[in-house]
């Protein structure tokens, strides 16, 4: 499957291994959207972007896609509108990213549209802990949550609140270790569902730990090895039928183009402060890590002939 690294914000081309062992990626230049999309914009803004991604990457078949920062996530959202045919979509990120009732795209809000896609048959969020049970769970897509459309596997915590008590989302991390058997037993319960369809992934490295990656968000809990365990495990449930990937949380320094994302980097953005060379080398072995699991899910995909 073809690789492609988006640059919006200088992130990758720190990375010079990843770029250099990878003969099959592509780049493609992009650092002039990156400030004006960067954590929100507008919805015509974020269409003029969406038409120049489709003209830059024209036809490809299903490809992985690096795109940098976190800060950028309501980028997967135009991927994902290239996809014909039906998939599932498994997320793993410490937020949520579903926010409802936002009037512009954000980072935060992708997964809300998503779920408007008429292709889009179940989500599978993994690794989140944060802003799903604090004052944002109501704007939480509690209708799709309900109806099972959304499995919510947390990091290390059962969520609070009368509706999470109807919902079952044990965490994957028990006393710290993924506990692979109970994760078996709930692929299992949708493997008919990650079977039928092909998958795509959406990994956010703020799902990790701070030893493990370096964001410009809050680091999450899970251990390198432990998020690809998940990722393995979900590959080989959908038979390696991968409808495409991005892989996205490297940190980048914080260049912002409107109002309306300075607006929100003041709101709400922890952005700290990283060393530009550790940031790469942690997030340069991350990226490998994860591209090392994707390769091997669709090396073991049957043949479709």
């Amino acid at each position: 499957m073809r690789i492609r690294a988006l640059d919006l914000d200088g992130s990758l081309v720190a990375q010079r291994r990843l770029l250099g062992d990878r003969p099959d990626l592509h780049r493609f230049p992009a650092r002039e959207w990156g400030p004006r999309i960067r954590l929100a914009c507008t919805p015509r803004e974020y269409g003029r972007f969406a038409a120049w991604l489709e003209r830059a990457v024209g036809g490809e078949p299903a490809a992985i896609t690096l795109y940098g920062s976190g800060d950028f996530h309501h980028v997967t959202l135009a991927l994902l509108r290239r996809i014909d045919g039906p998939f599932n979509l498994l997320i793993l990120d410490k937020h949520p990213d579903w926010m409802r009732g936002i009037p512009f795209l954000h980072c935060g809000t992708w997964v809300r549209h998503a779920l408007r896609l008429p292709n889009l048959r179940r989500v599978f969020h993994c690794g989140g802990e944060l802003d799903f049970d604090n004052a944002y769970r109501v704007l939480a897509p509690w209708a799709d949550i309900e109806a099972r459309r959304i499995q919510v596997l947390p990091a290390r915590r059962r969520f609070f609140g009368a509706r999470w008590g109807r919902i079952d989302h044990g965490p994957l991390l028990d006393r710290g270790e993924l506990d692979l058997d109970d994760l078996g037993r709930r692929l299992e319960a949708w493997r008919d569902v990650l079977a039928r369809h092909a998958l795509y992934v959406s990994i956010d490295k703020d799902v990790l730990r701070a030893e493990d990656a370096a964001v410009n968000w809050d680091s999450g809990f899970l251990r390198l090895d432990q998020a690809t365990a998940v990722l393995r495990a979900f590959l080989d449930a959908a038979g390696g039928r991968l409808a495409g990937a991005d892989l996205l949380g490297d940190w980048s320094p914080i260049a912002l183009g409107t109002r309306l994302n300075r607006l929100c980097h003041r709101l709400d953005h922890p952005s700290p402060d990283h060393d530009p060379d550790e940031a790469a080398r942690k997030n340069e072995a991350a990226n490998r890590a994860f591209l090392d699991v994707l390769d091997e899910g669709i090396a073991a995909a049957p043949d479709p002939a």
